[in-house]
């Protein structure tokens, strides 16, 4: 194994071994998907049995996701900043590869509550899937943009003020392109009917989100 794959690794595990002394983010994106989701059944109902179910809830899960992301990734490098664990980082890892180690750690943040999430969501508001091949594909492949984005986000306002709204403010932008297509590739895995876009859309995004993210990153940790 490389030099930088050892670093990139070595970031993704000191992530998680720092996640389950504190349990910050897990505990805040699982709660917050948990109480949005049972607001979401008892307003209104299960939605899924209808025509409008197919309409209407792709969107509404795709909506919880994203909130509940939104919750706990910017934490990802703020802990470093509050943590002084900043300056031993620049020193001991190239910033490829711990950009690399943090995006894998939101990959599998996104990927954990994307598992206890959509199930339930399922579920609750008897939402029948067509397609449940696409739909698995479409949120993996979401999960992926969607990670990307924050972890490149969350590097850009580590060290601002007001980090939390300013988190929100940069981030809802980028993502708008990512929830037109996984919301329409979504509805045509429980439809069963032909999305307006395809899934190599969604592939060229997360492709640019990531080249982004690792031209953009090393001068925004190293200025």
């Amino acid at each position: 194994m490389s030099s930088w794959l050892r670093e990139a690794a070595a970031v993704f595990v000191k992530d998680w071994r720092s996640e389950f002394r504190s349990r910050i983010a897990l505990n805040t994106l699982g709660l917050f998907a948990l109480s949005t989701l049972v607001l979401v059944s008892f307003s209104l109902g299960p939605l899924g049995a209808s025509p409008l179910g197919a309409v209407v809830l792709p969107a509404v899960l795709w909506i919880i996701l994203l909130f509940a992301a939104t919750a706990g990734l910017p934490r990802l490098f703020v802990a470093e900043e509050e943590t002084h664990t900043a300056t031993a980082l620049r020193l001991a890892a190239t910033p490829s590869a711990l950009f690399c180690g943090k995006l894998f750690y939101g990959c599998a943040l996104i990927l954990a509550l994307e598992i206890i999430t959509t199930p339930l969501f399922l579920a609750m508001m008897q939402l029948p899937v067509q397609s449940p091949l696409k739909l698995i594909a479409a949120l993996a492949a979401g999960g992926i943009g969607l990670a990307a984005a924050s972890t490149l986000i969350a590097a850009m306002v580590a060290q601002a003020r007001g980090r939390g709204t300013l988190f929100a403010v940069l981030l809802f932008p980028v993502l708008i392109p990512l929830l037109v297509i996984v919301v329409a590739l979504t509805r045509e895995a429980v439809s069963g009917e032909p999305a307006a876009v395809s899934f190599s859309h969604l592939l060229v995004y997360d492709g640019s989100i990531v080249v982004a993210g690792f031209m953009l990153f090393p001068p925004m940790w190293n200025p």
